[in-house]
């Protein structure tokens, strides 16, 4: 059988690794052949994946065991040592190691999107290096399998269970609400970042534009930094205390997503198979929106990149 090894994720956060993964994943399913990702060690405790990775990922994993954010020491350090390993293991694997890292960070799409540009005969194992491998296709083509393989682990499945059940409880809608800060406070000079009070305006207007009272709709809010619950007074707000991958799937159970411009939750919507509704400094455009009760390719998420 076939292997494919991911071997350098170009060293982004969760959900980055996750759109990257899964592309080559489906390839995987495509041609037949085993995934194996390494380079996930940050966060394969929260994965069904680890029988499949070999001995010393599963040992290394142990380090891992509770996900912590890209800036945690430990993982810059687990990040460092492996990036001086996988740079050797390509180097010895030049031959057959496929690369998405260029300079104008344009996409490689793999199978069934598109053929990739070498040929690999008489090789078993293909590696793969960098992070924008997409394959659009092939997500719609094995969106069932895929789901269930990147299903989260048993705890993680039942924390978002309870979460979410106890919100369905009291309100008729459930919505998620994604305020990335942290780096979008200086990327791009801050263009990206929805401060909360805006976010809030924006969770005023869905109500409004979906005919909705107040009391009918119960938000819970994720984010990378701390949230000032005054700006959102009048809403019935959750705000998630909890790791990165329990948010992301939090935020995939509920009826739609209102997010930043990130691949984070736009991610989430696609495994819940829910609509993103993108924030925007300037006026959403609500109409775009309308008629969209499912997950979509949304114009407004630049930064997803597929």
């Amino acid at each position: 059988m076939k292997k494919l090894i991911i071997l350098k994720n170009g060293g982004g956060e969760l959900a980055n690794q996750l759109w990257n993964y899964t592309s080559i994943y489906a390839y995987g399913i495509e041609i037949g052949a085993r995934v194996q990702n390494p380079s996930f060690f940050e966060y394969h405790a929260s994965f069904q994946f680890l029988p499949q990775e070999h001995l010393l990922t599963r040992v290394c994993t142990i380090l891992f065991l509770r996900p912590k954010r890209r800036s945690h020491p430990l993982n810059r350090i687990g990040r460092l040592i492996y990036k001086s390993i996988s740079s050797i293991i390509g180097i010895l694997n030049k031959d057959h190691l496929i690369s998405s890292e260029n300079s104008t960070n344009s996409i490689t799409y793999v199978p069934p999107t598109a053929s990739i540009p070498q040929t690999f005969d008489g090789y078993n194992t293909i590696y793969f290096n960098g992070w924008l491998f997409r394959n659009p296709e092939g997500l719609d083509r094995h969106r069932t399998a895929l789901i269930e393989a990147f299903r989260p682990r048993k705890h993680i499945t039942e924390k978002v269970h309870t979460i979410v059940k106890q919100l369905r409880r009291t309100y008729r809608h459930i919505i998620g609400v994604h305020i990335r800060q942290g780096d979008y406070a200086t990327f791009k000079g801050g263009r990206y970042l929805i401060d909360q009070k805006r976010m809030s305006e924006i969770m005023r207007e869905y109500i409004h534009k979906h005919d909705l009272t107040p009391a009918e709709v119960g938000f819970i809010i994720t984010s990378d930094g701390s949230i000032d619950i005054n700006q959102f007074t009048g809403l019935n707000i959750t705000v998630s205390t909890a790791d990165a991958v329990t948010d992301l799937f939090t935020l995939s159970s509920t009826d739609a997503i209102i997010g930043s411009n990130s691949s984070f939750g736009h991610f989430a919507a696609w495994y819940g198979n829910i609509p993103h509704i993108v924030a925007t400094k300037e006026p959403i455009e609500w109409s775009y929106y309308s008629r969209q009760n499912t997950y979509f390719r949304n114009k407004y998420c630049t930064l997803a990149q597929l």
